[in-house]
This record gives structure tokens, C-alpha cells and sequence, in this order.
């Protein structure tokens, strides 16, 4: 409000329509913003319409603003990037630190709590732009290489540690698309190896992802009926575990567990953890996870801290890190029965609706502010298994562009980004494309502009960068 002030108080207003008239980028954005506005005449949901409406303001004012009057000097754009930097330095560390209980009221129950002003998938695009922010200024401000590689290796930390996949994929993204440019200066032949290696780690880490856990059945057909206190066993291998590769439910016997597990803590073993999910089942899973009997003998081998995560609601006894996280997904693969609870279960449930609806609606879509009617219709009279609160929309920014407006929308939106990324790669503006890369990646998993964050997130940097900027190879004076 207060540069749209000044921006009426300069009165230049011959120059900022000489700005809009030569950037052809700002009237795709000016249509998609439009788009949302028309929208709302075949809407049924007129208030939440209105909503999304307001929601989008970003995405017309904050480009308009930096197109009317772009940055272009050096230490303008510099300004920019480090007040960005200094709250999220700030923030990071206000959300680590509070989740370790080092400061802070509350005691969060799951990793996903490491966010304590918003989403965790969002802030996990932030911390991305962070780390290539950090890797720009390696680049131009040599004098700053050590601050710099200090924030870098933070920020791969938080990134990894948070299990926010989509950031992971996003920061690694990053690094790897400027390995590559800054290989390909020095010698393509190095590039095109660290692709091709890069390549193959990426197809390894799916496969390991993607194939089905086995066992040999004949293993487990002459167990053990009865424990070493003389109750029967159950074995079922029904379940397999990620870390073990071996049936969950074999060695089990749920009379021990109770009576052992109630001595050891003060929850109910027919209770809850902290994160909602039954003790029992979180029990048995993390004494697999351990290769331990899923009786009384195996829950003397429990310490005190694993009694503690499994209370917290931990399923394995690796639960921190990006393994963890890796586990955690392909377990869900696996034993694929019941979405709810799973996300990226849950997000195929998401994008199968999405794709139906936007089948029926291709042409002109559902319009802005219905796409939770038109999913939760779907649901209903597809009598989705999953749980009303679990019922949510696409998780996919392109999808839901296209059922929401239809094919034009979806064309304009496209445009829109291949034309920046275009405009970016033609004028060298390598944190332009790197900032393109994140936020490209993030609408395949999310609603990215659908949040409050992530579209003022993507309207700050998309006006950043929507005009030609000081290219990265320039050497700055003031950084010598």
C-alpha cells in the first residue's frame, strides 16, 4: 500500500504505461488475474469465489507495482534479497528452535510442526529460494563467500531435516541446476556427466521407491506358535516393513504388548498417540522397524526414549532425517489399502478427482471459488474412502488451473511460465530461472497460488524478475 502510494504520488504515469505497454509477460498476468474475476459469473459459491478473489490480489498488485517501476539498479534488487534472507534466517531458527524445545510454550508431536507461522510445504519453497539466493551471491558479492556458504549448508540442513519432500526436491533442484550452469562454463563435458549422474541417482531412488517389497513366504510357514511365556502367536504378513523388508505382523502377540506396554507408559495401549494415530499399531510397526518380537521380550529391548517417539507417534526407530521421510513413503506404497493418513496416498485420490472433474469441465471449468464443491460431489457420490477431513482439493496448481477455468486458463497459465522462464534464460538472470525452477516444481505437488504464502511468494519474485534485471555475469563494483 505504501509503494502504490508513492507510486501515485510520483505521477509518472506516462512512464509506467510506457512499462506496461513493452512487457508483453505482464498482460499474461494481467489475463490470468481477469481469468479469476470472470470466473466468479459461473461460480455457485459466490462468498468463497469472492475469497479466492481477494487471496489473488497479490498476483496483479505486487507484479504491477515492479513492472511500472522496475528495480533495476544493483543495490535495489540486493535490498530485496536481504530482508527476504534476514526473516527467513530469523524464522528457520525460530522454527527449529521451537521444535527442539529450546524456547517455546508448546511441544509439537510431529515434524510437520516445525512451521510456526504457516504451512511447512510453503516455508519449505522459501528456505529453496533461500539456498539459491545464497548460491547467487556466491557468485556476485565475493566478499560475502563465507556468510554465505554458512547459510547454504543451514538451509540444506533445515531442508533435510524438516522431511518436507517437495522442499527436497526443490532445494536439490536448485543446487543442481547451478552445478550444472557452473559447469557447463568451465567444461560441458563435466556437465553433461554430472546430468547423466544425476540422471541415474534419480531413476535409483524411484525404483527404490517404486518396487514392491517381497518375501520369501516360505520363511515365515513353520514359526513359532507360542512365545517364550507360552501365548500364542499371531503371524500374519500382511503388512511389510520399509526398513526391514520383512512382515510386519508375524511374532505377535497383543496380550503381552498390552500388559507390558501399560507397566512402561502412562497412555492407553488402546489410546492415541500425540500425533492421533492408535498406540497399538504404532507400537508394532516401531518394534519391526527394530526387528524385535512383537512381544513381551521384545518390549524389554525398548528404552525409555523409544517408549517417549512411540508416544509421540513415531512408526520406526529411524524417524528423523530425509530416510525417514523416504521410508515412511514407501511403506505407503506398499501397503497401499487405505489412503487416509498417508499423503502421498492421499494426493492420488486428490489428482483422480481432479482429472474427472476436469474432464466434465474442460471448456470453462467450475469457476473461481468451486473447486471444493466440485470435489466434494465427487467424493460423495463416488463414496471416496476417504475421511471427511481428508477430503481436499487438487494438490496440483496445473490441474487445478484447468478445472477451474478450463483449457484457456490452463494455456494462459502456461504461457505465463514458459514465457518468464524464456525471458530469464534469454537475459541471463540466473536466479530468475532458478526461482522458475522452484516454483514449477511446487505446482506438480500443491496448490501452491491457492495459499495466502505461496501466491505472495510467487508474485514477489515473478515481479522481480518480470523485467530485464543486471545479469548474474556482470561484475558488480560494489561487491569488490
Amino acid at each position: 500500500m505504501f509503494i502504490v502510494l508513492n507510486l501515485l504520488l510520483e505521477a509518472d504515469f506516462k512512464s509506467y504505461w510506457n512499462n506496461f505497454k513493452s512487457n508483453k509477460i505482464y498482460w499474461l498476468v494481467v489475463a490470468l488475474f481477469v481469468l479469476h474475476l470472470l470466473g466468479i459469473l459461473w461460480s455457485e459459491n459466490t462468498d468463497e469465489a469472492l475469497h479466492s478473489f481477494k487471496q489473488k490480489l497479490p498476483l496483479i498488485t505486487i507484479p504491477t507495482i515492479l513492472v511500472a517501476k522496475p528495480l533495476k539498479k544493483a543495490w535495489q534488487i540486493d535490498l530485496v534479497l536481504l530482508a527476504f534472507m534476514i526473516m527467513l534466517v530469523i524464522i528457520s531458527i525460530l522454527n527449529f528452535g521451537y521444535y527442539q524445545q529450546w524456547f517455546g510454550p508448546k511441544s509439537y508431536n510431529d515434524i510437520r510442526g516445525m512451521s510456526i507461522f504457516g504451512s511447512h510445504i510453503r516455508f519449505g519453497l522459501l528456505i529453496s529460494m533461500g539456498g539459491a539466493i545464497c548460491l547467487y551471491c556466491l557468485r556476485r558479492h565475493r566478499k560475502a563467500i563465507i556468510p554465505c556458504l554458512a547459510l547454504l549448508i543451514w538451509f540444506s540442513f533445515y531442508t533435510i531435516y524438516s522431511q518436507v519432500i517437495s522442499g527436497v526436491i526443490t532445494f536439490g533442484a536448485v543446487v543442481g541446476a547451478y552445478l550444472i550452469y557452473q559447469l557447463w562454463e568451465y567444461r560441458k563435458i563435466f556437465a553433461k556427466l554430472f546430468i547423466v549422474s544425476s540422471g541415474i541417482f534419480i531413476i535409483i531412488t524411484l525404483v527404490w521407491l517404486l518396487t514392491p517389497l517381497t518375501f520369501d513366504a516360505s520363511n515365515y510357514q513353520n514359526l513359532p506358535e507360542f512365545t517364550a511365556e507360552g501365548n500364542r502367536y499371531e503371524h500374519g504378513v500382511g503388512y511389510i516393513s520399509s526398513e526391514t523388508g520383512e512382515p510386519v505382523l508375524t511374532y505377535l502377540c497383543e496380550e503381552e504388548l498390552e500388559r507390558e506396554w501399560e507397566k512402561r507408559s502412562k497412555t492407553d495401549y488402546l489410546g492415541t498417540t500425540v500425533s492421533g494415530n492408535p498406540i497399538s499399531h504404532t507400537l508394532i510397526r516401531f518394534l519391526a522397524s527394530k526387528r524385535l518380537h512383537r512381544d513381551a521380550v521384545g518390549m524389554e529391548s525398548l528404552t525409555d526414549q523409544d517408549i517417549k517417539d512411540i508416544e509421540q507417534g513415531f512408526t520406526s526407530v529411524n524417524h528423523s532425517g530425509l530416510m525417514a521421510r523416504m521410508h515412511s513413503i514407501r511403506f505407503e506404497l506398499n501397503n497401499a489399502d487405505n489412503p487416509n493418513g498417508h499423503s502421498l496416498l492421499q494426493r492420488i485420490e486428490y489428482w483422480k478427482a481432479g482429472s474427472h472433474i476436469a474432464k466434465k469441465n474442460w471448456l470453462i471449468g467450475v469457476g473461481t471459488g468451486d473447486a471444493q464443491l466440485a470435489f466434494d460431489s465427487y467424493y460423495d457420490k463416488h463414496n471416496s474412502c476417504l475421511e471427511q477431513k481428508h477430503r481436499k482439493r487438487a494438490h496440483n496448481q496445473f490441474l487445478t488451473f484447468l478445472l477451474t477455468f478450463g483449457v484457456f486458463g490452463l494455456i494462459i497459465f502456461l504461457l505465463l511460465l514458459y514465457s518468464f522462464f524464456r525471458f530469464n534464460l534469454k537475459h541471463k538472470q540466473l536466479l530468475g530461472v532458478l526461482f522458475f525452477l522452484i516454483a514449477t516444481l511446487s505446482f506438480f505437488i500443491e496448490d501452491t497460488l491457492d495459499t495466502q504464502t505461496g501466491v505472495t511468494f510467487f508474485s514477489l519474485f515473478l515481479g522481480v524478475f518480470l523485467t530485464a534485471q543486471i545479469k548474474l555475469e556482470d561484475k558488480l563494483k560494489s561487491s569488490e
